[in-house]
């Protein structure tokens, strides 16, 4: 009896009902009308498969495909074979095979039409015959952002540009080839030929969840960041400074700021900075803004640290789009930022520039106030110790927003890293070089021509990594994404141990058989370790990251000069980069079988 069955399968893999459920994607009570006996469908519903699909996701998840495949008296414990063999079981009947459709042509018309993004930009170009280069030039975009369209591990999200180029251009060759009506029953148009409207809708929806498209947005920006971009290469020509105890409107804020950081840059200290006012003042005029930008780099030059508070309280993309203008000034390690957790007053302008012990820009003015606004220059002593006071009780209603570690600290950085507890998900550049046997990175290092200092930091951040990883999976959990790397360039020599930024610059090259010991110990790890969990990406979303989602915080490592890795603890990129990650799991992640055949295929010397 098929509730029979079910019970004792769930009491052989010691699961629940919500257990399954949860891997079955539906509800706990579906589950229970099944096991209870409330529901008896056929062999080839659709409640049935869900239900097989959950306990053999549920088993690999527990490590326990080789017990559900010996009940079920199959050797082959992928899927595509435990599946059918699971159902067979459940209904007594070893004959039985899953139908080659079991969903009817309405419906898997319907689920058609919800493929992810990449896969229906993927199905129009193949009809279209787009390549990715022609259709990057057209775009005016890198073919490698094409190529992550269509593997599904990056999306265009909201860009209207982007989106509204695209299906022009997609449209364009379609009417070039004669091809309208192919590309209408594609999208599922009802007229002869798609219009803009509906092949938008289709390409882009059900679209991407909110939190999804705030972390790519936002770890795209650091990924192309290019150190020094938008800061003048020299020091611009300091005008005349004005000494005034007040300043009027646009032009005075301009002057009254120049006087501040040219005293700041020559006594060093700390900046105090808050401002909710529209930043056109800094930013409307190109020569202000650089010099505005040279004075900057002075205070940094000079040691002062800058504590800010960022005034973007109106939703995560806004806030990604504001603080990206800051990276180039953020990669020096002497800016402390902050964002305000409550949403500011709308009638009134607030600025606070304050030098403690120094002097203090201030102003605060109706909204609609105009150029008929004006700003202290204030120097007392005691008004200075009471604006600094303010500025500490406006910092208790605000969230640390990041926390950058140049290549010099990257001890610092490590050291909060392996302090998180909890489980971790890592989108990484590589194998992880915890995964690494200690004897083969031994040979490697012995091999190469490192000095005495590289050899000591390779090895030391390899043992304080294999530790990590240790505890990680004793208490916790990890779950690793990656893209391995194309056999050729194993055999050829070009793929890195994955832990040249963590050690500034230390570089080590595989051999063929090293990258092969490499795979087989990873294949280890991934039949023994329950609480390991890999997911194989068809390619690397980002080109130059690797990105760590925490508990309460984000770490991003950039893997090229200058290495620096920044952490973030704002509540929305901490969950936005979650659920980006969630998302590429979904997607992409394979049975334990299926990973381990993928590193098979890299074990060839």
């Amino acid at each position: 009896m098929l509730s029979q069955r079910i019970a004792a399968l769930f009491q052989l893999l010691q699961c629940t009902n919500s257990d399954i459920a949860r891997f079955a994607g539906c509800s706990p009570s579906n589950i229970s009308r099944l096991k209870s006996g409330l529901r008896s469908p056929e062999p080839g519903s659709r409640a049935i498969l869900r239900l097989a699909q959950g306990v053999v996701r549920y088993a690999d998840y527990e490590n326990l495909l080789p017990l559900l495949a010996k009940l079920c008296g199959v050797e082959d414990a992928a899927s595509e074979a435990l599946i059918p063999a699971l159902i067979a079981w459940l209904y007594e009947s070893q004959d039985y095979r899953l139908p080659e459709a079991m969903t009817p042509k309405s419906k898997r018309e319907e689920e058609s039409r919800l493929q992810s993004f990449g896969e229906r930009l993927d199905r129009t170009m193949s009809l279209l015959d787009y390549t990715n280069g022609r259709l990057a030039a057209d775009l005016n975009v890198d073919a490698s952002l094409i190529s992550r369209y269509r593997a599904g591990v990056y999306h265009p999200n909201r860009n209207t540009a982007i989106r509204d180029r695209l299906t022009a251009l997609l449209l364009a060759r379609a009417d070039k080839l004669g091809r309208q009506a192919e590309l209408a029953a594609l999208c599922g148009a009802e007229a002869d030929a798609p219009s803009p409207d509906d092949l938008a809708e289709w390409l882009y929806a059900p679209g991407e969840t909110p939190f999804s498209e705030i972390a790519e947005s936002f770890l795209r920006s650091i990924d192309t960041f290019v150190p020094g971009q938008g800061l003048p290469a020299e020091p611009v020509p300091i005008p005349p400074i004005e000494e005034s105890p007040r300043f009027w409107g646009t032009a005075g804020l301009r002057s009254a700021v120049v006087r501040f950081l040219t005293e700041a840059a020559q006594a060093g200290g700390e900046l105090l900075l808050y401002s909710d006012e529209p930043m056109d003042w800094m930013t409307a005029d190109r020569d202000y803004f650089a010099l505005w930008a040279s004075l900057m780099v002075s205070c940094i030059r000079r040691g002062v640290r800058i504590r800010i508070i960022h005034n973007v309280d109106r939703g995560g993309t806004e806030m990604v789009s504001a603080i990206s203008g800051w990276f180039p000034l953020y990669i020096s390690g002497r800016i402390e930022p902050y964002v305000f957790t409550r949403t500011r007053n709308p009638r009134f302008y607030h600025t606070l520039f304050l030098r403690p012990g120094g002097a203090c820009v201030l102003g605060f003015f109706p909204s609609e106030a105009g150029e008929d606004r004006w700003y202290d220059y204030v120097t007392e002593e005691d008004r200075l110790r009471a604006l600094q006071s303010g500025f500490q009780a406006m910092l208790a209603s605000a969230s640390p927003f990041l926390k950058t570690y140049p290549a010099d600290q990257a001890e610092a950085f490590w050291a909060r890293f392996r302090a998180q507890e909890g489980g971790k998900t890592a989108l990484l550049g590589g194998l992880s070089v915890a995964t690494m046997p200690e004897e083969l990175l031994g040979r490697m290092v012995a091999r190469a021509e490192l000095d005495e200092a590289q050899k000591k930091k390779a090895l030391a951040f390899h043992q304080a990594s294999r530790a990590h990883l240790d505890r990680l999976l004793k208490n916790g959990a990890l779950h690793e994404l990656l893209c391995l790397p194309d056999l050729q360039a194993v055999r050829s020599r070009q793929v890195k141990v994955n832990f040249e930024a963590e050690t500034d610059g230390v570089c080590l090259f595989y051999t063929p058989e090293e990258y092969a010991a490499h795979a087989a110990a990873v294949q280890e790890l991934v039949r023994r370790e329950k609480n390991y969990h890999l997911t194989l990406l068809p390619q690397a979303p980002f080109q130059d990251l690797q990105v760590f989602s925490l508990r309460d915080a984000v770490a991003v490592i950039r893997r090229k000069t200058p290495f620096t890795a920044f952490v973030f603890s704002n509540d929305t990129l901490v969950q936005s980069v979650s659920s980006y990650c969630d998302t590429l799991v979904r997607q992409f992640s394979a049975d334990r079988f299926a990973v381990l055949q993928a590193l098979e295929g890299l074990r060839e010397p």
